[in-house]
Parts: structure tokens; C-alpha cells; sequence
């Protein structure tokens, strides 16, 4: 590339607001596509962590170091103040905490923290020895404490013997301030310059005006000597304690930097992972299959505009090498191209996409790009020779598996030939092994999208009734420039629009417009026939589910009646009134069921069928079919064999060999226990006594308990009438008064 046509520099300059350290800010300032995907995927690894942090709420986050490399690189011998080890000290700790946290996670990050060494010898021998202004510390040093005992005592001592000797000297008029000050690191009092008669002095200086002398008393001689002998000695025992931190910390020197550069690495995970948590930015995949880009927006836009940015799917399969994007001016054609170049550059360097988190791309080797050529005034080239040498490069460096992106080739010069130009590098860039994608308005590269095979054409969206761009691609469709329409729609001048018209009726190359608009006519509409042909695909399964629900409602409805049927027949053996049931066998709505149930196939409607795989309705018991007729089916159900109508049973997917022979013996051994349905209502308890029937014939009871109280005779009449339209049922009757008598019926099976 000539410069930063993708604008890398610039979404660099927003990630910088996240990072803290100067050492984070300079890795940003290095952040450019790794040499390898090998390494852009662990930097992936990494950011991915990082992410997960930021997400959980883990509490850390980076300080902004000062910068500490000066005191680090002093000479041989040089003493550090300790205010400086004290911040070389707080560095050390700071790289040592960050360590700690993110070694919790042990996660890819750890390859990062591995190379930080803590030094707590050192921080701790800082911290001992120096407060945290930098002063040496009295408590790690008995014989410094001494010391500065002494020299306070001794100063408290000079002050009195100077504050006294003031006060004997007002009385005469000698003293010029009544106050004690240091001059040459000594203690001196300031007097009249002809002091001389009334005390016997040093003088160590005088006013600017000379009439005051600052005197040190002769009585005091010798005190201030011995208080700058134990300052000295002072001095010289802290100059110790500092040299031997300054020795520790050179010593870790090489560690210390080692620490700061993996300390600024993750300083910039941790930015960029903030900048993709903020952008729901996610990490796309890598594929042999070409580029899927889903929901991709520009990082810039995204900056700038936030949810307001538009987002592109933008996609070349891997049977296609070439991509080119046509439509009307300020349609997002730019836009998309350098969507597509930022977003590959930001992947090979580690960074999360704004894209949608199912996004593929193709590992490309390098992103070339030719766009937005202008004059070249540094170099005093015109934007044509300008332009040519840019597309000259492309093509000495373009190689297998590279990226090229081209913004309106072949502009600046007559347009055929430019375009001509165009079509002769698309061309080779493609045969040197390279994927190009190339915005432009030249019908001749249009035509050579629709002719060139691996070659797929795609159109930015354009609304012809509000005369606006729509800002999203439409592939399989070539674009129209609509500059008319565009000039109407910013009322330019109707003369100028008609005179550009008649230009355009009157040139020969109208044919191939019209070609190309008709081309595109005719692929919209075919896109548009096959969403139509699509949505009714899915209307008619809608339909045709919908139908076999009804039919198996009707089915269901049709057995019902026919069990209902069977339950009046058996009434009929019973002194019942015979009028009664031929009224209900008569009846418009049984006809209508039996009519139902004449004309179908219930069988086939439900999925019954012999061999397959079936479960009692309202239990877990499967079984298979044996024998189906008209209304019933013989299902097998371990070592059991049963009858039971079609509306009992529901087809179950076929199960393994292994689980249907774990189901039998599960299903032998559970035993039924007595049922207790007191304070049910009948719909209530039926349901429960069905099931237990089931099971108990499985299991290879002879007999059932059911308990249900006395109450007012209800549930058990009916509970009893249940049983009796029960073929499998031989008999039931009371348990002994000793067991509960009528408040329990006995059920017994008939085993034969």
C-alpha cells in the first residue's frame, strides 16, 4: 500500500483511549498484520481471555506506569534517589499484581505472564528500607536511628543557646530580625553589621543592603561543627543503603524490562478487548472456503455513528476469485471495500471484527489496494501515471493467496481504454494466484464480470422510487450508475439533463448499457422468484402439517366414537333402555364420525404400522406393533401381548436394540403398588387408573388395589364402570373389612 488507505492508523487512534501504560501505547504503535495466521490465532487466544474477563467483571485493570527506562540505564556507580526506587519499586509490584490476576484464569494469557518475574525480594527490600515518599526509613537501621537522635537533640540544643543569646541582644538595638536561620549548613542569627562590640561572631553573609550581617555565635562554633559531622555521617550511612538498592535494582535490570514489555503486550490485549466488548466485536474463524462475512460493519462508521452504521454481508465462495461491486455513486461501494480490507487486516493482527459471530475468512497472505488516486503533486505525477505505478506494484508483489482491493481501476484516462487497462490487471492478479474485488462504473469490467468464469457480480442496493442508496449488497446483480436520477433528485438543471441524454442516445456504446441493464433487470427478478419460489416452499409444508393434524384430530375423534360405540354395545347386554342407544347410534354427529372414520386410513394417519415403534399414551412403556386392524393394534411390550385401540398408542422413533432390551427389564420389574385416587374427581382419577392397569399387565400382576374412600359412591361407580369395558379385566370386587372393605376395589386380570 502507498499510505494507510484502510485507515488502520486511525481505528489505532481510538484503541489508544483504552490502553493506560506508555508501554501499552508503544506495542499499539508496533500492532501491524502478523507474518503468519499461526500468529494472528494465539494473539486470537489471547484476546479471547481477555475478553472473558473484561465480560465477568474480574476486577483489575492496567495503571499508567511512569516510565522508569532513564533510571534504569544510569552509569556505573550513580546513586538513585529514593524517591526514584521507590517508583521503580511501585513498577515492579504493579507487573507483579497483573501477573497474579490473570495467572487464575490459566488460560493462553499465562504464555504472556510466564516471562514476568514477580522480584518480590526486591519490592520487599524497597519496601522495608523506604517510606513511601522516598526517605530512608529509622525502623530497618538501629544505628541511622541513632544518628538522627543525636542531631535532633543537638539542634534543639543550638536553637535554645541562639534564641537565648537573641534575647540578650534586643535590649541593645543589635538584632535586625528575631529569628533563626541557616547559612553555609550552619545555624546563625541575623545582627547589625557593626555587631562586633556586643558578641564575638562568625560571619557567614550579608544582606543585599549590607547592614545585616548573619552571624554564628563563637559559643556555637562547635556545636554546629558537631551537627554537620553527625548530618555527615547521616548522609553517608543513608548514600549506603541507597547504593545497595540502587546495586539490586540494576541487577534486575534486564528482568525489570522484560517485565514492562509483557506488561505493555497485555496492557494492549486488554485495550483491544475493551474496544470489542464495547463494539460487540467478535473472533471470526478461519476457512479454506473463501470469505463470509455476516453483519460486517466499518470500525470508523462504527465509531463515528455507532448503531447507526449499516451493516454488509459480504461474501466470495471458494469457487470464486474475483468480486465486482457496481451501482450508483455515494452507494457504499468504497465503503464496502474497505470493510472488507480493514476487517482482514485487523484479523491478521489479532483484533476482534464488528461482525456477526458466525463470520468466516479466508486466511489471506497480504491485503493490496489501489483506491482513491489522486494527483501526485510530492512526486509531480499525474493521477493516471500516479495510479498506473500504484497498480504496476500490485502486480510485482500480488501472490498466491494475497487480497487486492481496487477502487475504480483504470480512471483518469479515456475510459475504454482505461477500463481495458482495468480488466488486463484484474486478470493477472488473478493468475498469479491473488482474490480481487474491484468497485467501478465501466461497463466493460461489468461485461467481464458476467463473461470471466470464477467471477461473482454484486450490486449496492438502490431504492428507485426515493432515489437513495440502501447500503447493502445484492449479489448476482450488476448496478447501474443512476446518475440521472441522482441529478434529478438534487434538482439539477432539466437543460443540462436532457443535453446529456441526447449525448448518450446519440453514442454507440448505448448498446451494451441497455445490455447491462437488462442483464441486471433480469437477475433481480430472478432472485426475487426464488425468495417467492422459497416462501411458498415453506407455506406449503406449513400446509400439509397443518393437514395431518387435522386428519389425525378427525381419527382420534372417528376411534373415540368407535370405542364409545363398543361400550354401548356391552351396555345393551344390561337391562338398559334400548331406545336410548339407538338414538346416540343415530345421531347426526355419529354419523359423521363413522363416515370419518370409513373414508381414512387411520393406520396410516397416525404412523402405526407393523414393526414399528410405539408407547402407550400418557406413560414411558414402548413396545412394537405386531398386528394392526381397522381400530386396534396388537402391540408387543416385553413378554406381554396386548390389544389396544389406535388412539391409545403414538408412533416413537425406533430405538437401539440395546435400550429397547433396557426398557423391557425395566418395565418388567415395576411393580404397581396400591393406588390411592381419594378426593379425585373421576376425569382425574381415570387417567391414573389406566396407566396402573398398563403397567401391572406388564409387570405380570394378577391383581390391583384401588383405594377411593366412600364418600358419596361416585368415584367408585365409576371407577367400576371403567373397569368393566376392560377386556383384560376378569373380575373385580371389595377388599375384607379387615383391609378397608368398600373403601378399596380389588382388580383381577384375566391372564388367559
Amino acid at each position: 500500500m502507498r499510505e494507510d488507505l484502510l485507515e488502520f492508523s486511525a481505528l489505532k487512534g481510538y484503541i489508544r483511549t483504552y490502553v493506560a501504560s506508555d508501554r501499552g501505547i508503544n506495542a499499539l504503535e508496533d500492532l501491524h498484520p502478523f507474518e503468519t495466521w499461526d500468529e494472528a490465532q494465539e494473539r486470537w487466544a489471547m484476546l479471547r481471555e481477555m475478553i472473558s474477563l473484561c465480560i465477568s467483571g474480574e476486577p483489575f485493570g492496567f495503571s499508567a506506569l511512569p516510565e522508569i527506562r532513564e533510571l534504569l540505564r544510569i552509569r556505573e556507580g550513580a546513586i538513585l534517589e529514593g524517591r526514584d526506587i521507590v517508583m521503580v519499586s511501585g513498577v515492579v509490584a504493579e507487573t507483579a499484581r497483573i501477573k497474579r490476576i490473570i495467572e487464575r484464569s490459566g488460560g493462553p494469557l499465562t504464555a504472556l505472564t510466564a516471562v514476568i518475574e514477580p522480584l518480590d525480594m526486591l519490592t520487599s527490600e524497597i519496601g522495608e528500607l523506604l517510606l513511601p515518599t522516598g526517605e530512608i526509613s529509622d525502623a530497618a537501621n538501629p544505628f541511622l536511628r541513632k544518628l538522627r537522635k543525636q542531631a535532633r537533640s543537638l539542634r534543639s540544643v543550638i536553637l535554645e543557646k541562639l534564641q537565648a543569646i537573641l534575647d540578650s541582644l534586643k535590649a541593645k538595638a543589635v538584632v535586625m530580625e528575631d529569628l533563626i536561620t541557616v547559612r553555609n549548613d550552619r545555624y546563625v542569627i541575623p545582627l547589625r553589621h557593626d555587631y562586633g562590640s556586643h558578641i564575638k561572631g562568625i560571619t557567614h553573609d550579608y544582606s543585599r543592603s549590607n547592614k545585616t550581617a548573619y552571624v554564628e555565635p563563637l559559643s556555637l562554633v562547635e556545636d554546629n561543627n558537631e551537627l554537620n559531622q553527625i548530618r555527615s555521617d547521616i548522609k553517608e550511612e543513608e548514600n549506603k543503603i541507597l547504593q545497595d538498592l540502587t546495586s539490586m535494582i540494576l541487577e534486575n535490570g534486564p528482568a525489570i524490562h522484560r517485565n514492562l514489555e509483557a506488561y505493555g503486550t497485555l496492557d494492549l490485549i486488554h485495550a483491544c478487548a475493551s474496544w470489542a466488548v464495547r463494539h460487540n466485536a467478535v473472533i471470526p474463524s478461519l476457512s479454506p472456503d473463501g470469505i463470509d462475512l455476516k453483519g460486517a460493519r466499518h470500525p470508523i462508521l462504527l465509531e463515528r455513528l455507532g448503531k447507526k452504521t449499516v451493516p454488509l454481508d459480504i461474501r466470495m465462495p471458494k469457487d470464486k476469485d474475483c468480486l465486482i461491486i457496481s451501482g450508483p455513486n455515494a452507494g457504499g461501494k468504497t465503503v464496502a471495500l474497505k470493510t472488507l480490507g480493514l476487517l482482514m487486516v485487523m484479523a491478521k493482527s489479532g483484533l476482534a471484527i464488528p461482525a456477526h459471530a458466525d463470520s468466516a475468512i479466508f486466511p489471506v497472505r497480504s491485503v493490496l489496494v489501489e483506491m482513491d488516486t489522486s494527483q501526485d503533486i510530492q512526486h509531480d505525477l499525474s493521477s493516471f501515471t500516479a495510479h498506473a505505478l500504484s497498480l504496476k506494484r500490485i502486480y510485482e508483489d500480488a501472490g498466491q493467496g494475497d487480497l487486492v482491493l481496487l477502487d475504480e481501476p483504470g480512471t483518469g484516462t479515456e475510459p475504454q481504454q482505461g477500463a481495458a487497462i482495468a480488466v488486463s490487471c484484474i486478470d493477472a492478479y488473478r493468475k498469479k494466484g491473488a482474490r480481487v474485488v474491484v468497485t467501478s462504473h465501466s461497463d466493460i469490467i461489468k461485461l467481464y464480470g458476467l463473461s470471466g468464469s470464477g467471477v461473482e457480480n454484486a450490486a449496492t442496493a438502490f431504492d428507485d422510487t426515493g432515489m437513495r442508496p440502501l447500503y447493502r449488497l445484492q449479489y448476482g446483480v450488476i448496478g447501474q450508475s443512476h446518475a440521472f436520477d441522482i441529478l434529478k433528485s438534487v434538482d439539477f438543471p432539466e437543460d443540462i439533463i436532457r443535453e446529456a441524454k441526447g449525448i448518450i442516445s446519440s453514442d454507440g456504446g448505448s448498446d451494451i448499457a441497455r445490455a447491462m441493464e437488462e442483464i441486471s433487470h433480469a437477475s433481480a427478478m430472478r432472485l426475487h422468484a426464488q425468495e417467492e419460489l422459497d416462501r411458498a416452499a415453506i407455506l406449503r409444508k406449513q400446509a400439509e402439517d397443518a393437514l395431518l393434524d387435522i386428519e389425525k384430530e378427525k381419527i382420534t375423534f372417528s376411534l373415540r366414537y368407535r370405542r364409545l360405540i363398543d361400550q354401548v354395545e356391552e351396555l345393551t347386554k344390561r337391562p338398559q333402555p334400548r331406545a336410548r342407544i339407538e338414538e346416540v347410534r343415530a345421531s347426526a354427529e355419529a354419523r359423521e364420525l363413522e363416515e370419518i372414520f370409513q373414508e381414512s386410513e387411520p393406520a396410516r394417519v397416525l404412523r402405526v404400522e407393523v414393526g414399528s415403534a410405539v408407547t402407550l399414551k400418557g406413560t414411558r412403556t414402548k413396545g412394537h406393533v405386531a398386528e394392526v386392524s381397522r381400530d386396534h393394534a396388537e402391540i408387543i411390550m416385553g413378554d406381554k401381548r396386548l390389544k389396544v385401540s389406535l388412539d391409545q398408542i403414538e408412533a416413537a422413533p425406533e430405538d437401539e436394540k440395546q435400550e429397547r432390551v433396557k426398557m423391557r427389564v425395566q418395565a418388567s420389574s415395576g411393580y404397581v403398588l396400591p393406588i390411592n385416587v381419594v378426593g379425585m374427581r373421576v376425569d382425574e382419577a381415570l387417567p391414573v387408573i389406566e396407566r396402573a392397569v398398563d403397567q401391572a399387565l406388564l409387570s405380570g400382576q394378577k391383581s390391583i388395589e384401588i383405594i377411593h374412600g366412600a364418600g358419596t359412591g361416585r368415584l367408585k361407580n365409576a371407577i367400576r364402570e371403567y373397569l368393566k369395558g376392560l377386556d383384560v379385566v376378569k373380575g373385580y370386587s371389595d377388599s375384607p373389612m379387615s383391609e378397608g372393605g368398600g373403601n378399596k376395589t380389588i382388580v383381577m386380570f384375566d391372564k388367559g
